[in-house]
């Protein structure tokens, strides 16, 4: 029989969607061998990426922390998983030695016991640091090398988790779920699958930092709960905790005046919102205990810690800056923008929206330096600074939530006024 080529590539067909078929309920059985794959939903999922040898060591770990799943890139410990009572056990003496390296409570140890559990500590590091946040047995893995990683594949088998491999030509497609032709030698084609599957985790599933949400529910309800008890029982003669509210509104007034001017009205619940979030938020993250509330994915931490956070605030400002605008001179605002030629007209409006967007690098910046000092300090000389650098961080984080709110309301001014 004489062979027939067709004039047809891949790209062509790539294009025209040939590949693509209709949904998974309307498959027919015996098509099974014609389908490639189906999409999975990801949605909360909780993913492991597996791959030890040296060329996938810093793929696997990058990929992990962009899809925000676990990983394990050193050695699979035997066990790791069909034993998960004790790698649980592990993960708390792990986590509990970390919360004591980060309380400066090792160096104060005798050194030889401090030397033993550094040792420790480093070990588990090591070959845990990856999934130190897991909280129980993956719902999918993802393995580099079926062959190096061959004591993982088994005990996923063993215990029915769903695997997803790559697999070279020196291996056996039937051992995983779902196989991926690839070169696993090569680091370029490592960090390509890696890449889309990174691509496609996050596609399917949106996860929340949870310190942040957390922490912003308790800065919320203990605002919430101030400005009831505020206005629960008004005194005409204010006496104890009305004393206090009103000083408190008294000073984010005259903040307020002093940067908009006499039209500062408006404007005090924002500024004050502003302030009081900001100063609430670094206190709480500051004093609350981590213990209190066991996170599967992070650390309680104060909202602020947080660059999505503080950008928000910013983007809060940015918005009431152009409204006050606005709201003061109607669309006779924007004829600033085309002074002293239209010219300028991208580039005034680009400053105007960037500079209040800068007070959240500013924000992140000073809670960002304020951190690495007491770290840097409370490693140093951990049996005298604590406490004090504690009251010294608390006090900072008053000066920061003061200056966001100032040059919040300084741009609202400047904006109301009508000059850059």
């Amino acid at each position: 029989m004489t062979r027939r080529y067709w004039n047809i590539n891949l790209e062509e067909m790539m294009e025209a969607g040939v590949h693509f078929g209709h949904g998974t309920r309307k498959w027919n059985p015996r098509m099974a061998p014609y389908i490639s794959a189906k999409r999975k939903a990801s949605k909360g999922k909780q993913f492991l990426i597996v791959g030890t040898k040296n060329k996938a060591v810093d793929s696997v770990a990058s990929a992990a922390i962009r899809a925000r799943c676990h990983y394990v890139n050193k050695k699979w410990l035997g066990g790791m998983s069909t034993n998960w009572s004790t790698t649980e056990t592990r993960l708390h003496k792990f986590r509990d030695l970390r919360a004591e390296q980060k309380k400066g409570r090792l160096n104060r140890l005798p050194k030889r016991d401090a030397a033993m559990l550094k040792r420790q500590l480093y070990h588990l590091q090591t070959y845990l640091g990856g999934i130190k946040y897991m909280t129980g047995l993956p719902d999918i893995v993802i393995i580099v090398d079926q062959q190096e990683e061959y004591t993982a594949l088994r005990e996923c088998v063993t215990l029915g988790i769903p695997t997803i491999c790559l697999i070279d030509t020196n291996c056996d497609p039937d051992l995983a779920d779902i196989s991926i032709p690839a070169n696993d030698d090569a680091i370029a084609s490592i960090r390509l699958i890696l890449n889309k599957l990174v691509f496609a985790i996050c596609e399917g599933g949106f996860q929340v930092h949870a310190q942040v949400l957390i922490t912003s529910w308790v800065v919320i309800a203990i605002l919430l709960g101030s400005a009831a008890i505020a206005v629960r029982n008004p005194q005409t003669i204010p006496t104890n905790g009305q004393n206090f509210f009103e000083y408190v509104l008294e000073f984010i007034r005259d903040l307020s005046k002093t940067q908009i001017g006499e039209e500062y009205g408006p404007w005090v619940p924002f500024i004050g919102t502003m302030f009081l979030f900001i100063f609430v938020s670094n206190w709480s993250g500051a004093l609350l205990p981590r213990k209190i509330i066991q996170l599967p994915h992070g650390e309680l931490a104060a909202p602020t810690n947080d660059i999505n956070t503080t950008v928000a605030l910013a983007l809060l400002t940015s918005v009431a800056y152009f409204y006050a605008g606005l709201s003061k001179k109607g669309l006779g605002y924007f004829g600033k923008y085309i002074q002293p030629t239209p010219i300028l007209l991208p580039i005034n409006i680009l400053e105007d929206f960037t500079k209040p967007l800068s007070l959240s690098f500013r924000l992140f910046g000073n809670i960002l330096a304020d951190e690495l000092v007491v770290v840097v300090l409370v490693s140093l000389v951990p049996s005298v600074v604590p406490i004090p650098v504690m009251f010294l961080g608390l006090f900072t984080s008053g000066i920061q939530a003061l200056i966001f709110a100032t040059l919040a309301a300084a741009y609202i001014g400047e904006s109301m006024e009508g000059h850059h």
